[in-house]
């Protein structure tokens, strides 16, 4: 799905990709606990799943990039430049998670599905809703700012919340996701990719507070 969703990409068929994008978040939730529950779990599938979030939420999130970026810019080398660093930083991040030893039950540094929707949900305000038509220049400061905040946040051992968190976690996660809801009728697909910087911040907010 990621592969036909960065073909779908140079086709602007961009509807596509934003289903596809979907069918990579639930392929990706599902396919542990499919793995275990045939019995084919093992290091093999741990490889083939970090390779697969490589091209899903590393190379497709850059490739969308690049068509937002494009426009902006007289020549491509900015958006190559940008679209690369995302990529290549969620690779890292990916290759590091393969080797951590620490526990699970929280994400240390945002998880690269998570780097992906942000990105995923600015394609989606940009490329189908054109939200961004006459505020060209916040959207060039975005597409900056983006790509260099998920490449930072990628390496940073920053403890967040997921699915598998003990209860404060899982509270500050559905209280980010409620809101994100809410925001997403008021302000549109935008409103995921503030979310997840929320979440972002939260994250750094507990170092002082320590709620989860």
């Amino acid at each position: 799905m990621g592969t036909i969703a960065i073909l779908a990409t140079f086709h602007h068929s961009y509807e596509l990709v934003t289903y596809l994008i979907g069918g990579c978040l639930l392929a990706d939730i599902l396919d542990g606990a499919l793995a275990r529950k045939l019995g084919v779990d093992g290091e093999l599938g741990i490889q083939l799943d970090s390779l697969a979030d490589v091209v899903s939420f590393g190379v497709l999130p850059a490739v969308i990039m690049f068509h937002i970026a494009t426009p902006l810019f007289e020549n491509d080398i900015i958006p190559l430049f940008l679209s690369a660093i995302i990529a290549v930083s969620a690779g890292l991040r990916l290759a590091r998670f393969n080797v951590d030893t620490r526990p699970r039950e929280y994400f240390w540094g945002l998880a690269t599905p998570s780097g992906a929707i942000m990105v995923a949900a600015l394609g989606w305000s940009v490329l189908l809703r054109k939200d961004f038509d006459e505020q060209i220049e916040l959207l060039k400061y975005v597409v900056w700012v983006l790509p260099i905040f998920l490449a930072v946040i990628y390496q940073v051992a920053l403890k967040l919340p997921g699915l598998k968190s003990p209860r404060a976690g899982i509270y500050t996660l559905v209280a980010i996701t409620v809101l994100t809801v809410i925001g997403l009728f008021f302000i549109g697909p935008i409103a995921i990719t503030m979310g997840i910087a929320l979440y972002v911040m939260l994250g750094i907010l507990n170092l002082v507070v320590k709620w989860y």
